[in-house]
């Protein structure tokens, strides 16, 4: 008795089998056939005219079924690339829809939305970590969200010309500020900017303050972009935490040399009684990163009014809904506490929550 026949073993289809199959296909050789002379089960060879299976059109218009190496190939290809395990995600729907609206409507940062679902305890099918979620937004598996929609995903740097201080700072410079309050220790060290809209659009602008320690924030509508009416913005907070709590709060503040901040005399008095109210130092020309809690916290506004956008129609609600907004967002520097949790802690609450 003759033994059967073994069973070619199972191995990939490359470009020049493809090539092959094509000229004995195209010469009528029967697929068993074709298998036996290309070591391939007959099977394989079925699947592959499948897979490169099209259409041609003859010079009588009309149609004949041909294989395709070139398609086959490309479909190979395609297949290989999305082989792999299966989506965690699987159809958890209420996970994509809420890590949809946190990312895409309330601006979450993906970390956040991770520490968040663990902090507040909300129970999925679904748990994966920080950078399967970042391939998930990158593959498109979130329909509604692009790489686009996550806040400080890296881009490519741009060269920044070298630039040179045109004026002499208004007041004290930050070499005089204590070393102490480098350290963050101690509350009621604040950062002040202001954020902009278009160039030309806009007339008013938001005051920005950041206290350096627990990276509260506040944020208030200057209703035009000059050093009378950041004065006026600060003679409102000292009415609204009073004279005593404004010293409290306010132990000193660090700027940059814009024009709006140029009347230091009008920052550090008191509108009572023209006495000090606080210390005012300024940074060096074109060094952010001595306002670096500052410009962070800049960013995070930034979501909600990107550079160029007109600022005109603000409101005072709007504006701090977006303070709470800040205030509330948990932070990956204090393990996901957020700055209001962080200033309970702090003398400065009885003030400011």
């Amino acid at each position: 008795m003759k033994n059967a026949e073994k069973t070619p073993k199972y191995k990939t289809i490359k470009w020049e089998d493809r090539l092959k199959i094509e000229a004995l296909y195209r010469a009528g050789v029967s697929v068993q056939e074709i298998a036996r002379q290309l070591g391939f089960h007959h099977s394989s060879i079925y699947r592959e005219l499948k897979r490169g299976k099209t259409k041609k059109r003859n010079t009588d218009w009309t149609e004949t079924e041909i294989y395709s190496p070139n398609l086959a190939q490309t479909r190979a290809e395609e297949k290989q690339k999305n082989k792999g395990r299966p989506l965690k995600i699987g159809n958890d729907y209420p996970y994509v829809k809420y890590v949809e609206y946190k990312i895409g409507e309330e601006k979450y940062s993906p970390a956040a939305v991770l520490e968040l679902i663990k902090k507040e305890d909300l129970k999925f099918d679904t748990t994966v970590c920080l950078s399967t979620l970042y391939n998930y937004i990158r593959q498109g598996v979130f329909l509604n969200l692009t790489m686009g929609d996550c806040p400080f995903h890296k881009e490519k740097p741009k060269q920044k010309k070298k630039k040179i201080q045109k004026r002499v700072s208004a007041g004290t410079s930050i070499e005089q500020r204590p070393a102490y309050i480098e350290e963050r220790q101690e509350a009621g060290h604040w950062e002040m900017d202001t954020v902009v809209g278009g160039q030309g659009k806009s007339k008013k602008s938001y005051l920005v303050l950041t206290e350096r320690k627990t990276r509260f924030e506040i944020i208030e509508v200057l209703n035009e972009h000059t050093a009378a009416e950041v004065v006026r913005t600060l003679d409102k907070l000292e009415r609204r935490y009073t004279e005593k709590g404004f010293r409290e709060i306010f132990r000193t503040i660090t700027v940059d040399n814009g024009t709006e901040f140029a009347d230091f005399e009008g920052m550090e008095r008191s509108r009572r009684n023209k006495k000090k109210r606080t210390a005012l130092y300024y940074c060096h020309a074109y060094r952010s990163t001595e306002r670096a809690s500052n410009e962070n916290n800049n960013r995070f506004l930034r979501r909600w009014h990107p550079k160029g956008e007109c600022l005109d129609e603000v409101t005072r609600g709007e504006t701090k809904w977006i303070e709470n907004w800040m205030n509330s967002y948990p932070r990956k520097l204090f393990d996901y506490q957020s700055a209001c949790d962080r200033i309970r802690a702090e003398p400065l609450a009885e003030y400011l929550l």
